[in-house]
C-alpha cells in the first residue's frame, strides 16, 4: 500500500495546472480558398487545414493528453442578420438545450471591426470537469465564419486571450468559389475548372461550397438563418438510361430519407437533350423544403443540378428554376479527371 506522502504527491500531479506555454508567439496562417488570413499561436498545432467547411482545427494541450482542447474556424452560409442567428440559438437553448450544458452568454458585440455574435456554453460532463465552448461568429463576403474555442476551465484563463487575439487578427477576402461571372444580364456563371455555365436566378451568386464534392454551389438572398441554394455534381457516365433511373429512384429515396415525399419524377426535355426531373419534399430541422433536381448526360460527365428551397417559395420560383436548369451548357476545353467527382 503506498505511503500517505506518495498519495499526496500523486494528487498534486493530477490536479496541477498545465505547464505554462507562451501563447504570444504566433505564426501566419493563410487560407486563400476560404478567404481567411490570421495568426495562430505556435503552441497550438494544426490537426485539420482547409477541409470541407473547416478552415482550420488546432489542438490545445490540457491536463489530460487524451482530451485536448480545440480552437477552430468553420465556414457556412450567412444568415439575414447575426441577430436572427442569436434568436435561433436562444430558442434552441430554451426548447432543447444541450446535454450537461448551459447557455451562459449569447450577445451581439459591435466595435470598430464591425459586428459579431458571441456565444458561450458551459458544460459539466458526466465524466467530471468543467468546460467552456466559446463561438464567435462574423459575416464577410456572404459567408458566415464561426471561430470556436473549446477548453476545460484549467486552461480557459490563458487560452481565451490568445483566442480573442486570433479572432482580432483575422482578415477576410472573397473566397475562391471556382466560378466567374460570364454574362451579367443573364447572371450567367462559368465554372472555370470544369468548364460549364449556368444562369442563376436574379440576386443569386456562387459561394464557397460547404463540401468539396460540389463543383458549383450558389445561393439566393437569406431568409432568416436559411438561404435557398443550388449545387452541381458530376459523375462518371452511368450505364442506366434515364427511364431506368426513374424506376429505381423512389426506392432509393425512401432508403435515403424515409420522411421524404416524392412529388414527381419524369423525363423532361432540356434543350437538345433529355433530363430526369425529380421534385421531393422533405424537412431540414424546423424547415419544410422542396428539392427540384435534374439528372442528365453531358459529353464529359453525368450531371446533377439540384435546387433546394423552402417550400413556401417553391411554386412562385419554379418557372425561374426550370429556366436556370435549361441553361446548363458544357464549354470546350480540357477538364480534370474524366471520371468526375462522385457525390
Amino acid at each position: 500500500m503506498p505511503s500517505p506522502l506518495v498519495v499526496l504527491l500523486a494528487l498534486q500531479v493530477l490536479t496541477q495546472q498545465p505547464a505554462a506555454v507562451d501563447l504570444s508567439a504566433t505564426e501566419p496562417f493563410d487560407a486563400p480558398k476560404y478567404g481567411v488570413a490570421t495568426k495562430l499561436p505556435k503552441a497550438w498545432p494544426l490537426a485539420v487545414r482547409e477541409k470541407d467547411d473547416q478552415v482550420f482545427v488546432a489542438l490545445i494541450a490540457q491536463n489530460d493528453a487524451d482530451r485536448p482542447g480545440v480552437a477552430a474556424c468553420e465556414l457556412g452560409l450567412a444568415p439575414s442578420s447575426l441577430d436572427d442567428y442569436r434568436t435561433r440559438i436562444d430558442r434552441n437553448a430554451r426548447d432543447r438545450g444541450r446535454p450537461n450544458g448551459k447557455l451562459a452568454v449569447n450577445r451581439i458585440v459591435k466595435d470598430d471591426k464591425g459586428e459579431r455574435l458571441e456565444t458561450i456554453w458551459e458544460f459539466h460532463p458526466a465524466t467530471g470537469g468543467f468546460w467552456r465552448e466559446v463561438v464567435v461568429r462574423t459575416v464577410a463576403h456572404r459567408q458566415l465564419y464561426s471561430f470556436t474555442l473549446n477548453v476545460e476551465d484549467a486552461v480557459y484563463a490563458t487560452a481565451r486571450p490568445a483566442f480573442d487575439a486570433l479572432v482580432a487578427a483575422t482578415t477576410f477576402s472573397p473566397p475562391n468559389t471556382g466560378a466567374d461571372l460570364l454574362t451579367r444580364s443573364a447572371n450567367r456563371w462559368v465554372q472555370r475548372e470544369y468548364k460549364f455555365t449556368l444562369d442563376l436566378p436574379e440576386g443569386w451568386s456562387p459561394v464557397l461550397a460547404p463540401s468539396e464534392v460540389a463543383l458549383l454551389f450558389a445561393n439566393g438572398p437569406s431568409h432568416g438563418v436559411w438561404s435557398d441554394n443550388v449545387l452541381v455534381l458530376a459523375h462518371a457516365h452511368s450505364k442506366l438510361s434515364l427511364d431506368e433511373q426513374a424506376k429505381e429512384l423512389p426506392a432509393l429515396l425512401k432508403q435515403e430519407d424515409p420522411n421524404s415525399e416524392l412529388v414527381s419524377c419524369q423525363v423532361v426535355p432540356q434543350g437538345k437533350i433529355e433530363a430526369l426531373e425529380t421534385i421531393v419534399r422533405t424537412r431540414r430541422g424546423p424547415f419544410s423544403m422542396t428539392v427540384i433536381e435534374r439528372k442528365f448526360r453531358g459529353d464529359r460527365f453525368d450531371y446533377e443540378v439540384k435546387y433546394t428551397l423552402e417550400t413556401e417559395r417553391f411554386e412562385a420560383l419554379a418557372p425561374t428554376l426550370r429556366k436556370s436548369l435549361d441553361s446548363f451548357r458544357e464549354l470546350p476545353g480540357v477538364v480534370p479527371g474524366g471520371a468526375g467527382k462522385a457525390a
